[in-house]
């Protein structure tokens, strides 16, 4: 009787934790890549491309702020991707600087750009490599539609860029043929849920429910 009894006591104490627990979640962050290849664009292939990334399909997935500019952001770096010998390579290098126009990155149409980290003064700057193809000369220009950055973004990702969105052309090495894309990162895409406690519970419960009966018999 008195085990049947610590049994029940038990067993209402894991119904109260089914109730009162909470799951905890994280936040993911997500970048999704469009191109629009020309044939004869060196970068595309002549092909296009319509790639999402989070850091679990992604052996690579760091978004960076290469240089400041009044205290402030104003080059951009995110790698991004995984290296494959194939088509399924989807390695990406992106970026987007306005440090030669002496202003942090802001939202705005940016023309006349040169490649990033060696664009010269009063140049913005753009760079896009994908599957491990890069450019020594480009030009073409940039549209930034939005941009944040914050602290929290810092904590969760370890870079302070929080939200950014931007459509690009570009050329390389001085061909008419270009690349067009567009590109989106948010560092606080969607939630995703913990292994819940309330799950645990409850499998526990059933195994206990199950338990008794089988003394029963």
């Amino acid at each position: 009787m008195k085990l049947l009894r610590k049994f029940n006591i038990l067993l209402l104490s894991l119904i109260s934790g089914l109730f009162f627990s909470v799951p905890e979640s994280y936040s993911l962050p997500i970048a999704h890549l469009t191109l629009q290849s020309q044939h004869g664009d060196y970068i595309g292939q002549g092909q296009n491309f319509d790639i999402t990334y989070t850091p679990e399909n992604s052996d690579y997935f760091f978004p960076q702020v290469r240089r400041t500019t009044l205290g402030e952001p104003s080059e951009l770096l995110f790698v991004l991707g995984t290296v494959t010998s194939g088509m399924d390579n989807t390695f990406a290098l992106l970026f987007f600087g306005t440090d030669q126009l002496g202003i942090p990155i802001q939202p705005g149409f940016y023309a006349n750009a040169e490649r990033a980290d060696f664009a010269s003064s009063g140049h913005p700057g753009l760079d896009v490599s994908f599957q491990n193809r890069g450019s020594n000369e480009v030009t073409g220009n940039f549209t930034i539609y939005n941009v944040s950055f914050s602290q929290s973004a810092a904590i969760a990702t370890g870079s302070p860029i929080e939200s950014f969105s931007v459509s690009f052309e570009q050329h390389s090495e001085g061909a008419i043929p270009a690349l067009f894309g567009t590109f989106t990162y948010d560092a606080f895409a969607s939630e995703v849920p913990e292994p819940s406690t309330m799950l645990l519970v409850g499998s526990g419960l059933t195994g206990l429910i199950v338990l008794r009966k089988r003394r029963k018999a």
